[in-house]
Formats: structure tokens, C-alpha cells, sequence
């Protein structure tokens, strides 16, 4: 009798842990929501502008709304998919976080992401462009070999740099990097002030002047104060970890903007965070979306993942490693080819 309710109570664990979304469905509604994205993207606003949405001249009012009073369905399709497609960034981002744990090489996971994003930017450039080579923005595969990097880079710093003699010169320049970093986001938050404030008919706007290396120093003064303070009370080794972390984050964000990635730094900063809560899949992807949506409201719908996080069954499912890396540069080359034959290109 004891036997046969040991075995009843393991055959309903087992079925609990099948229950819930796998890692494979996941993907698989990330891959659909950014096909519903990339086409508005493309073929929407593409005959919207065709149509004189480009060309509207903002000072005529009765133009403008003659326009997107004709247009309104297409506007409001072209919408409504945009902010689907909020979701497909934030579930991809948090696919990688759990690739990364379960992955056996992590080298040849990053190898894996560097051929495709070289492979997707001839199809990506195409697609939103209708270039073959346009240099000031880069495809998502590249963003997610960045965000992988950074997480290599922590892992490395935890695994085999805590006794390193020059870890305490890593985390100091991790505060300065913090410093300047915090410095480049007060500019970003000037310069959307001062687009508000254009906006309401402002003609007085807020400048920073020369003030950006004054202010540079001082938060890496202070963020240099909170490094001593926390090597003070808890010890060199785990202050030291903690900063030099942040220096390869700003590192990551840094390339990123360099490169000028889909999502860019706030895209690898998601990563970041996604990865530091990963110990509870509802709280990697919440705090993924909060800082999706700090980057832009326009994210705002990228709060919906929580609920596919909430039943995320920590399983693999079916196995669409490839899935992904063809879909997306063929999809784009589709959407090209759509684009092409519609003389909207």
C-alpha cells in the first residue's frame, strides 16, 4: 500500500512539473509577436508613407487630419501591431538568460549568435532600409551576443577572478564607468525634457552647457565613496565583484551603442537585470519590462510576458534551437521581397 501511494504521489509531481508553458512555446509566441511587428514595421508604415504620411507638413493642420482620417484603419493597424511586438524583445531576452544556464559551452553559444547576426544584417538592412549595407543600425542578434558576453563576463568574474590581484583595479574602473554612465543618462533625460517642452511650444529649453565633465567626476567620486564604504563592511573581495560586474555592463552598453544595436545599451541593461533576478522567472521579466519601459513607454505592453512567465515551466519542450536563427534573416528577406513588389521599397 505504501509503495503504491509512493508511486501515485511521484506520478502526480510528474505531471505537475509538465504543466505550465515550455521553453520551445516561448519561443514560439516571441517568434510570432515579432513577425507581427516587423510587419507593420515594413509593409505597414512602408504604404503609409507611400500614401503621404512622410511628406505631411505639421503646420497644416487640416492636411494632418484630412490624412490620418483617410488612413485611420491602416494607423491603427500599424499600431496595434507595434505594441504586440513589444512582447517578442523582452521573451527573447529571456530565452537567452536561460540558454546561458543550461548551455554546456558558452563560447560556442556566442560563436553560434555572432555567425547569424553576420548572416541576418544583409536581410535586416534590407527589410527596414532597403539598403544592402546600412551602417547606424544593427540587427537584435546582435544585442543578444553583447547581453550573452556581458553574462559570460559576470560568470568569469565570480568563478575565477575573486582572488585575482587586479579585480580592486576592475571594480575602480567599473565606479568611474558608472560615474560617466550616469552622466550620459542625465543628457538623455535633458534632451527628452527639452523635446516635451519643444512640443508645448516652449521656446526656452534646459542646457547642460559644459557642465557634462563637472558632473561626470563628481557621480564617479561618489559611486568611487560607495565602493570604499561597501569594501568596509563587507569585504574587499565581494565589493570589488560587485563593480567590476558593473564595468563590464557598461562595457556591454557601451559596444552596444557603439554599434548602434537594435534596443541599443538599454537592450543589454535588460539582459543585466533579466539575469541578476534569474533566480525567480516572474521577477527576471518583470524587472526586464521595467526597464524596457523606462527606455520608452511604448514598451508598456511587454508587461503582458508576466503572465507567460508566471506558468514558465523551467522546460525546455521542443527542441527550435535553429527555428529561430532561420526564421528571422528569411522572414526579413520575405518581407523585403513583399515590400519590393509592392513598389513601396
Amino acid at each position: 500500500m505504501e509503495n503504491s501511494e509512493s508511486t501515485m504521489a511521484s506520478g502526480m509531481t510528474e505531471i505537475k512539473e509538465r504543466r505550465g508553458i515550455s521553453g520551445s512555446t516561448l519561443k514560439l509566441i516571441a517568434i510570432i509577436t515579432m513577425l507581427i511587428d516587423h510587419t507593420a514595421a515594413t509593409i505597414i508604415d512602408r504604404t503609409l508613407v507611400a500614401r503621404g504620411m512622410g511628406s505631411l507638413d505639421s503646420s497644416n493642420v487640416q492636411a494632418v487630419q484630412d490624412f490620418f482620417v483617410q488612413n485611420a484603419f491602416l494607423y491603427g493597424l500599424d499600431g496595434v501591431m507595434r505594441l504586440i511586438g513589444r512582447l517578442g524583445f523582452p521573451l527573447f531576452c529571456f530565452l537567452l538568460v536561460e540558454g546561458f544556464q543550461h548551455t554546456h559551452n558558452k563560447w560556442k553559444y556566442a560563436v553560434r549568435l555572432a555567425i547569424f547576426a553576420l548572416v541576418s544584417e544583409i536581410p535586416f538592412d534590407l527589410a527596414f532600409t532597403g539598403k544592402f549595407y546600412y551602417p547606424n543600425y544593427q540587427n537584435v542578434f546582435f544585442t543578444l551576443l553583447i547581453g550573452l558576453l556581458v553574462m559570460i563576463g559576470f560568470k568569469m568574474i565570480g568563478d575565477k577572478a575573486r582572488d585575482k590581484k587586479w579585480l580592486p583595479v576592475l571594480a575602480v574602473i567599473g565606479a568611474i564607468a558608472v560615474g560617466s554612465a550616469f552622466t550620459y543618462a542625465i543628457y538623455g533625460v535633458v534632451q527628452l525634457i527639452n523635446r516635451f517642452l519643444v512640443g508645448f511650444g516652449s521656446e526656452s529649453t534646459i542646457s547642460m552647457g559644459g557642465k557634462g565633465v563637472g558632473i561626470g567626476i563628481l557621480f564617479s567620486l561618489i559611486a568611487l565613496l560607495i565602493y570604499g564604504v561597501m569594501c568596509k563592511k563587507s569585504s574587499l573581495q565581494s565589493a570589488s565583484i560587485r563593480f567590476a560586474d558593473l564595468a563590464v555592463l557598461v562595457g556591454g552598453m557601451l559596444l552596444a551603442q557603439i554599434l548602434k544595436t537594435d534596443y541599443s545599451g538599454f537592450g543589454i541593461l535588460t539582459i543585466a537585470v533579466m539575469y541578476g533576478l534569474r533566480k525567480s522567472y516572474f521577477k527576471s521579466m518583470l524587472g526586464g519590462c521595467i526597464t524596457l519601459t523606462i527606455m520608452s513607454f511604448s514598451e508598456i505592453t511587454a508587461f503582458f510576458t508576466l503572465i507567460l512567465a508566471r506558468y514558465y515551466n523551467g522546460k525546455r519542450g521542443f527542441n527550435l534551437k535553429y527555428v529561430f536563427y532561420a526564421f528571422y534573416p528569411v522572414h526579413l528577406l520575405i518581407l523585403h521581397t513583399i515590400c519590393y513588389f509592392m513598389k513601396i521599397v
